[in-house]
């Protein structure tokens, strides 16, 4: 589980960037629609702060909702 809150990062292994891809200069790294924040700690190199937020769904301007969208990595 990764916290939700900014002010209660969840603490995690340097590991899981593997997975997830390294982050933006600003530290921001997308996964599976969700936008997660990591800062790396200053005191232990082996640990990671990660807290994540959804972002807001798109408003339908066409008739159409966010999962709609075409994604440019489905496989037809």
């Amino acid at each position: 589980m990764i916290s939700t809150f900014a002010w209660h990062p969840s603490k995690l292994h340097v590991a899981c960037v593997r997975d997830w891809g390294m982050p933006s200069r600003n530290g921001i790294v997308t996964v599976d629609r969700t936008v997660l924040h990591v800062e790396y700690d200053r005191k232990d190199t082996n640990l990671i702060h990660v807290y994540a937020k959804i972002p807001e769904p798109k408003r339908p301007q066409n008739g159409f909702a966010y999962e709609d969208d075409v994604s440019i990595c489905a496989i037809a």
